[in-house]
């Protein structure tokens, strides 16, 4: 049986003609652990403009913020990925922070 040395280094990945450097994946997130800052505040989106001639992928953004007719609201809870998603459709949208 051959014995494994504990100081092995690892050499490079040569594959098609190239050294490719090897990346550890990141880690999973812990069942129970929250992705997002609890939110401190909310904001108010409201749908002013139509999303007929916009990208999928905004009327996708829109829909997920809960947004359907022009005029309609939703109050959301003001964190990272919420103003990130009012980023993509900052155009379509206007924004009030809620007390």
């Amino acid at each position: 049986m051959a014995t494994k040395k504990k100081n092995e280094t690892k050499q490079p990945l040569y594959i098609n003609g190239r050294y490719v450097v090897e990346r550890e994946l990141p880690s999973k997130p812990v069942k129970g652990d929250q992705p997002y800052e609890a939110a401190k505040g909310q904001v108010k989106v409201t749908l002013i403009k139509s999303t007929a001639g916009c990208l999928k992928e905004q009327q996708a953004t829109v829909r997920a913020l809960g947004l359907t007719k022009i005029r309609t609201s939703n109050v959301l809870p003001d964190n990272a990925a919420t103003r990130g998603m009012i980023f993509k459709v900052k155009h379509l949208v206007t924004v009030e922070e809620v007390k």
